[in-house]
């Protein structure tokens, strides 16, 4: 390089006006702004006050991002408390940008202290973990920062972000107050509880609020509450025995009786008939068919009549048994209920779920069981046989049980909930 294009250059770096001095020999050069650059970057230096021309008026704020007081920062330092959620320490800090506050909730209770004082929040972006945060004290909430460690340069991408429990935030007794939000992001998680809302803002009694640059966003709300159970149907009572036979050939047992049953609904499904047993070497009888209406289990068929096998003076006859009747069908289930309709209500500073699903139809009663068939009796010729006994009654089906209550309505998803 040329001695005579060496590049010789004093800046001023920061409010302390230390004087950066590069003596360069004979071919040799600096690059003085990009260590100018670094060095900020780094948050190694102040900000560039000397360079800065202060322009009247009170410097809030403001998308150009200016430092038009120039004391470093966009907006009035002295005016507001500065809070890092990385750097920050709720006990050490006292607001300012060299020992800035951790929380945001720290800084409302301090200026809740104070009655009065700081106008607004310098908020460093990143993430704050700040579950049902109150604002009910007249400050503004002032997004985008950078934090401590990089000289709270102000940009776009230094989002404040609040996502914490199902309501993240309310705004209280406000009353054009003058209060500003901007560069905020705030999320609620997704409730749990039964028709519980999640809420991302919620302001009451509040007017004159500003949101600038803000993104809210509610989670899913609850499910709504389980409708009660039904009420158990009932259940049928079993059927008659049947009687024995007796000694004589005509001596036979009767059939036995249904029960009966009347359901809510006024169904009768009695179980079929029990049938007379069997005499004189004839089949037994088929059971009669379960109710209502024969429309229930069909009845047993009756046994075989055989003929009896004699020696001498001994017979052995083994006549065949009735067969059981078959059982009646399930009833059916109850038409499902129709759902609930409605948008909550605004209820104690909050959203509440009004709506309740109709409840359920109740099931429809079963089938009665069908009768069982009598036995058959043995067939031999000028010899009396035994009387055969009587098949048991089918039982009766037993009754639908109740309607399931309707269920309660599921909780709202709401992003900005206000309440006059």
């Amino acid at each position: 390089m040329n001695s005579r294009r060496v590049m010789r250059k004093t800046r001023m770096l920061g409010a302390t006006g230390t004087a950066l001095v590069a003596a360069l020999g004979a071919g040799a050069c600096y690059d003085f702004d990009g260590a100018r650059q670094r060095c900020s970057d780094e948050g190694r230096c102040e900000p560039n006050v000397a360079a800065c021309t202060p322009v009247p008026g009170e410097d809030l704020p403001d998308d150009a991002f200016a430092d038009t007081d120039c004391d470093g920062v966009d907006g009035q330092a002295d005016a507001g408390l500065f809070i890092d959620p990385m750097d920050g320490d709720d006990d050490a800090g006292t607001g300012t940008r060299q020992a800035p506050l951790r929380t945001v909730g720290r800084a409302l209770a301090m200026l809740r202290e104070l009655d009065g004082g700081p106008r607004h929040l310098f908020l460093a972006g990143g993430a704050y973990d700040e579950a049902g945060l109150v604002l009910d004290v007249p400050v503004s909430l002032h997004g985008g920062y950078a934090g401590r460690s990089s000289g709270w340069r102000r940009a776009a991408t230094h989002v404040a972000m609040f996502d914490a429990g199902t309501l993240g935030l309310t705004v209280q007794g406000l009353q054009d107050a003058g209060v500003l939000m901007e560069y905020v992001q705030v999320s609620a998680a997704t409730a749990t509880g039964p028709g519980e809302p999640s809420i991302a803002v919620r302001m009451v009694d509040s007017s004159g609020v500003r949101l600038r640059h803000v993104t809210l966003a509610a989670g899913a709300g609850g499910q709504g509450a389980p409708g009660a159970a039904g009420d158990a149907g009932l259940g049928g009572p079993d059927g008659g025995e049947g009687q024995s036979g007796g000694v004589g050939n005509s001596d036979t047992g009767q059939g036995g009786t249904p029960a009966s049953i009347t359901c809510p609904d006024d169904t009768q499904p009695t179980g079929g008939w029990g049938v007379i047993g069997s005499s004189g070497g004839n089949p037994g009888r088929d059971g009669g068919t379960g109710g209502p209406d024969e429309t229930g289990g069909a009845g047993g068929a009756g046994g075989d009549a055989p003929d009896a096998a004699c020696s001498g003076r001994e017979c052995v006859c083994n006549p065949a048994p009735g067969g059981p009747g078959q059982g009646g069908a399930e009833g059916g289930s109850g038409a499902p209920g129709g759902g609930g309709a409605g948008l909550g209500v605004l209820l104690d500073g909050t959203w509440a779920a009004e709506q309740q699903g109709e409840p359920g139809g109740g099931g429809t009663a079963g089938f009665g069981g069908g009768g069982g068939g009598s036995g058959g009796s043995c067939n031999i010729d000028n010899v009396s046989v035994a009387g055969g006994g009587g098949s048991g009654a089918g039982g009766a089906g037993g009754c639908g049980g109740g309607g399931g209550g309707g269920g309660g309505g599921g909780g709202a998803s709401i992003s900005l909930l206000l309440i006059g």
